[in-house]
């Protein structure tokens, strides 16, 4: 297929880093605003629509698709305010979200919002109600771009756009009980870095004070304020996982103290009703342990000890506090390689009481009071159960559905073990497989394996497609993720993240040897970092794998840096500054040994489909045109590249759709899944 690709002519370009030659001869694709650059970008889009469109199959696709997507809900639930009440809710399935406001308990709903009076494409985000409703911040992203959500300061009563600060990007927003102003984080406007700031309804951006912030370009903030007094903000350097925290009494007026935890997670950090601190911490445990810190007449808090201990292999991921009629209550969620556990306990010492009933193997969020004693809300999904709200009584431990619960979706098992990587390492892995006995199948391997973050279970309608049409889904939870601790992140990252290629190339043979697939139907798919490790293993074995999807990711591992929030990134990847990251980033960076190879004999790639999006700022699409360049001056493929007009990093709406069909429909087809 090399005559048809669109011509980019190699440049000898090449930088020598630590006595490193490093040849870049795509870089004119890094300016992707270029004449040039433009004219084979759109070259390579009609490219892939040609051939993506006639590909076999993708209406069988789409019935099984329509099958398996729940129809979502036209209101969002409801926020108070007052005597107002609050939502974001549609017209119809296929409507824009608007924010509503009625007026009254039983008044009826009216728009006060349409996001489209924000920008072109904007798209609702957050939305956060005074606590006396006069007032709502709301923010919203425009045009596919997250390098900014404004947020804008609505009147309740007439939807006017009191204020709107362009600074925030996804902050939390924190309101002072009466209604008069709220926290929030923002970018500094006259310098870098951001902070944590607190804005007066009435007054200017400028007259907004700023409580805690620095000038690092990458720092992130996050906050939370409990009891109308106590501000506790946590601070990182880009996606470092150790955190400064701090708290501040407001009500006094003090300044922000330190709170030494020496390894705090990312969980955050609560005060209850009596004053205690309560906070996960990692600095004795790398599976996490829940401490407390009790107030002490002179002011401030006494030593932390341990309030909860650590329960290893599982991961503390979360607490919630709740009243109870027996005693206040405290909710311990642990995830095991990536599963949800439940658990209750008493408040005041910590001891065990019951485990709550989970309605599967999946994952728990958003846990929520509510306006009954020992009840609590959570929201749970797993593989074959669609997300939903559920009650968990925590004097029983049960847990019930609010509304009727959407259906398990038939047809499907789910095989939870683990297998062994070149080290000898066990690693966790989960199977998506037809119901039915066990036989070789097309099969699609994916992992996420970076940031500490993990894979957990959820109800994706592309994977269950595959699986419907025939196919098997494997999702393994390689080194770099959270699944098994701090260590098992440390362990795949940095200088280390050979481990995590190593084991996901463990986990393709290991799926060849139990029996789910053949060599030639197994095909690799990943999204963003899980996108860098499908690449750089089709890099390292190319003959191993039947094909290749990478969406969004980042691919040129010595120039990262240069684009997006890639300078965030440093401590997760390491940087082309310090010898010793570069010789590993060179190891596994993708294009670097692609391109590195000039001279030597064409290589025969397997067919490789890459998705970005031209809106993408956290991974912009110059990783991919290089990398998609790169490939195409060899052999094999085809090699697509499919720039998604309009699109960001998390992506959504129609577009996406028709994308995940003929994705699917790409690899069906060079692993030999009939959809006839």
């Amino acid at each position: 297929m090399n005559a048809e690709y669109p011509d980019a002519p190699a440049s000898d370009v090449w930088d020598v880093l630590h006595g490193w030659r490093i040849p870049d001869p795509f870089r004119r694709l890094e300016d992707l605003d270029d004449p040039d650059s433009q004219t084979w970008v759109a070259a390579q889009r009609q490219l892939a629509e040609r051939y993506l469109a006639a590909l076999p199959g993708q209406e069988r696709l789409r019935d099984v698709l329509r099958d398996t997507v729940v129809q979502g809900p036209t209101s969002s639930p409801v926020k108070t305010g007052g005597a107002r009440r609050f939502r974001v809710g549609r017209a119809h399935l296929a409507g824009p979200w608007q924010l509503q406001v009625a007026d009254g308990p039983e008044g009826d709903w009216r728009t006060l919002l349409d996001a489209t009076t924000l920008g072109a494409g904007a798209i609702l985000r957050r939305w956060t109600p005074s606590p006396d409703g006069r007032f709502v911040a709301v923010q919203a992203s425009v045009g596919g771009s997250e390098d900014a959500t404004p947020l804008a300061l609505l009147d309740a009563a007439t939807g006017a756009v009191l204020r709107t600060c362009a600074l925030t990007r996804y902050s939390p927003v924190e309101w002072l009980a009466d209604g008069s102003g709220y926290f929030y984080v923002r970018r500094h406007g006259n310098r870098s870095g951001s902070g944590v700031y607190r804005h007066q309804v009435g007054t200017a951006i400028d007259a907004d004070e700023l409580l805690i912030g620095d000038e690092n370009p990458v720092g992130r903030y996050h906050f939370t304020f409990w009891h109308d007094r106590w501000l506790v903000v946590t601070g990182r350097t880009g996606t470092s996982r150790t955190t400064r925290v701090s708290i501040t009494d407001v009500a006094e007026g003090g300044s922000p103290r330190p709170l030494d935890l020496g390894g705090l997670s990312s969980a955050g950090v609560v005060v209850d009703g009596v004053g205690r601190i309560l906070a996960i911490s990692t600095a004795t445990c790398e599976f996490g342990e829940l401490l407390v810190a009790e107030p002490v007449p002179s002011g401030g808090w006494g030593p932390w000890r341990v309030l909860v201990p650590a329960d290893e292999p599982a991961v503390l991921a979360a607490f919630a506090l709740a009243p109870s009629d027996s005693g206040d209550r405290l909710l311990i969620l642990r995830t095991r390689d990536g599963y949800a556990e439940l658990s209750v306990h008493d408040a005041e010492c910590g001891a065990w009481l019951l485990d709550a009933e989970l309605p599967g193997a999946g994952t728990v969020a958003a846990i929520k009071s509510t306006d009954e004693p020992g009840v609590l809300v959570l929201s749970y999904t797993d593989w074959i159960r669609p997300l939903g709200a559920w009650r968990l009584d925590l004097r029983s431990g049960r847990v019930s559905p609010v509304e009727p619960s959407s259906r398990v979706l038939p047809g499907i098992t789910v095989t939870r073990t683990t297998y062994r990587s070149a080290d000898d390492t066990e690693v966790p892995v989960t199977v998506l497989a037809p119901a039915g006995p066990q036989m070789p199948r097309p099969t699609i391997l994916s992992c996420y394996g970076g940031f500490g973050i993990t894979f957990r279970p959820g109800y994706q309608p592309d994977g269950l497609t595959w699986v419907l049409a025939g196919g098997v889904m494997a999702i393994a939870g390689v080194r770099g993720g959270g699944e098994r601790g701090r260590r098992w992140h440390r362990d795949g990252a940095g200088v280390h993240k050979l481990n995590a290629f190593a084991d996901l190339h463990a986990a393709a043979d290991w799926l060849v040897e139990s029996g789910w697939t053949r060599r030639g139907g197994l095909a690799l798919l990943g999204g963003s970092n899980g996108g860098l490790m499908a690449v750089g293993a089709m890099v390292q074995r190319p003959g191993d794998y039947a094909a290749i999807v990478s969406a969004g990711a980042p691919l040129d591992m010595v120039r990262y840096e240069r684009w997006g929030l890639g300078r965030a990134w440093r401590e997760e990847y390491g940087s082309a500054d310090d010898p010793a990251a570069l010789t590993v980033l060179l190891r596994y960076s993708p294009y670097y040994n692609v391109t590195a190879r000039i001279g030597e004999p064409p290589r025969r790639w397997p067919p490789a489909l890459f998705t970005t999006g031209d809106s993408d700022t956290r991974v912009p699409a110059v990783h991919s045109c290089k990398m998609v360049a790169a490939l195409q001056r060899d052999g094999g493929g085809p090699v697509l590249l499919d720039v998604i007009a309009g699109k960001g990093h998390a992506g959504g709406g129609p577009a996406s759709d028709r994308a995940l069909i003929s994705l699917l429909a790409f690899v069906a087809h060079h692993t030999g899944l009939r959809l006839d």
